[in-house]
Parts: structure tokens; C-alpha cells; sequence
């Protein structure tokens, strides 16, 4: 991409570019300059994946992530584009947000401040590198809100993935039917942090159940769900019959998009029916 006709000339405009280099092979990586300093910043800022894009003020505050993204120059240079903007506005809403509440001095005012750092929690893109400092607000009010607060608590936390036990269990009580996509996008958020043999077991357990209650789930998070339980099912439990079932409901989900995405889950799905 950095290489493309035309990139560095349309992006260099607006940004100066710094790479840092991650190779695995041990005699690459020998050769890195300062790899104690590219370990520094890869934790600094929570990367977990290559490519990672971070787009960030010249004082090193990151206000935009992204990724590889398919399309060629143009269409990244457009997606960088936005992410500019909406960073930007980010950043000022966050920095507005948290100064409101640091000074707010009467109760009525903290209240305000909280209901306005929900209310933008719950519309943050999840990607956005600011959603965690509004998410730790929220989540010291959730425990002890209630009524309509409590509700917005828990689908602002569920839009930051700040999904646990407790928060999945609270997202089906107030959305038992998934119509309103806040128990389906809590198990989406419990799906992507599976990191031990304890949260598989709870990811699967609440995947099945949402299954099981929720006829019409949302394609957008469905597929996703499918492909980990078949793959799941499959390496983790070497239950065959059950990567079938959920290799065959996510392609009846994919049906005949023409998504790219979708093109590389259909071919999963096909793989795992082959095998």
C-alpha cells in the first residue's frame, strides 16, 4: 500500500508517516535497530495484529486505528480521510466529555456530564482509541445505576466491548428477544475475547443460547458467530457434526452477498463442510 501509485503523495498531505517493522524470522529481526523501543510502543499502544495503522497527533496521541484494507490507494486514502475527521471530532468530544465531569461540582451536573459520556459511549465507533477512557466512566457508574441509566450503561459497555459475565447476563435481562441488538452484540464482544479454556466454554454457552432463543439474528454479527463456533467445534472439541451445523447456518446466512469479506467466510464455511 505505502508503495502504491500515488499514496504516499495524497496521504503525505496530511501526514507524515512513521514504520516500524515486526518481522518474525529470527535473522530479520536481528537486524532491527531498536526492537526494545518497537516492543515499548507495541505495548503503549495495544497492538495485537500486523498491519496495524495508528494515525496520531505529533505529540503521539493516537485519534484513528485501522488495518488492511482491501480496494487499493484510492479507497484507503478516503478511508484515512475520515478516520482523520472522526478522530479529530473524537478527541474533542472525549477531551469536552471528561473536563465537564472532572470540574462538575454539584450533583446535577455530575449526572449531566455521566448521561452525555454514556450517550457518546454508545455511539463511539468500537474501533475509536478513545472509547476506553469514556468506557472506565461508565463502567464505575454501571454498578450502582438503575432503571433507564442502568440500561444505557449496559449497551454503552456493550458497544466498548466491555462485555464480562455479569454485563452478558444484564444485556439478555433487557433484551431477551435481541431485537434490540444489545444481548446479540454482547455475545459478539464475549466471542472476540476468548483467550482461556474457561471464557470458550462461556463463548460457546452463550452463543448457543442466543441460537437457540433469537430466530432473525443480524447477518452483520451471525456469520461471525458461525464461523467461530465451526472452527471452534471443530479444533477445540473435535465435534464434527456440530462445525457442520454451524458452517451450514452461516453460509445460509452469507447466502449470495458479494462482499469480499463474505467471499473468504464462504470459502471457511465451504472448507469446513469438505472436511
Amino acid at each position: 500500500m505505502w508503495e502504491a501509485e500515488g499514496f504516499s503523495e495524497a496521504a503525505g498531505k496530511n501526514l507524515v508517516f512513521v514504520s516500524l517493522d515486526f518481522p518474525r524470522d529470527p535473522e530479520i529481526k536481528a537486524k532491527v535497530p531498536n526492537p526494545e523501543r518497537n516492543d515499548e510502543l507495541k505495548n503503549k499502544y495495544g497492538i495485537r495484529g500486523f498491519p496495524t495503522v495508528l494515525v496520531m497527533t505529533p505529540d503521539g496521541e493516537v485519534f484513528g486505528k485501522t488495518g488492511y484494507r482491501p480496494g487499493g490507494a484510492e479507497p484507503y486514502i478516503e478511508h484515512l480521510n475520515e478516520m482523520l475527521e472522526a478522530g479529530k471530532k473524537d478527541l474533542a468530544d472525549v477531551q469536552k466529555l471528561t473536563k465537564a465531569l472532572d470540574r462538575a461540582e454539584k450533583q446535577e451536573d455530575k449526572d449531566r456530564a455521566i448521561d452525555a459520556i454514556i450517550g457518546k459511549l454508545a455511539n463511539m465507533s468500537p474501533e475509536s482509541p478513545f472509547i476506553g477512557q469514556l468506557a472506565d466512566v461508565v463502567s464505575r457508574v454501571y454498578p450502582t445505576a438503575e432503571g433507564e441509566r442502568r440500561k444505557a450503561c449496559i449497551a454503552a459497555l456493550v458497544n466498548a466491548g466491555r462485555v464480562d459475565a455479569d454485563l452478558l447476563a444484564a444485556a439478555k435481562e433487557i433484551d431477551p428477544d435481541g431485537s434490540a441488538g444489545t444481548w446479540i452484540g454482547a455475545v459478539a464482544a464475549i466471542a472476540e475475547n476468548v483467550n482461556s479454556d474457561e471464557a470458550l466454554e462461556v463463548a460457546m454457552t452463550a452463543i448457543t443460547d442466543l441460537f437457540d432463543t433469537v430466530k432473525d439474528i443480524p447477518a452483520e454479527k451471525g456469520k461471525f458467530l458461525c464461523a467461530n463456533m465451526s472452527f471452534w467445534s471443530f479444533r477445540m472439541k473435535e465435534d464434527e457434526a456440530a462445525a457442520v451445523k454451524w458452517a451450514e447456518r452461516g453460509l445460509a446466512m452469507i447466502k449470495d452477498s458479494e462482499d469480499p469479506q463474505d467471499d473468504r467466510l464462504r470459502k471457511f464455511f465451504e472448507d469446513m463442510l469438505d472436511e
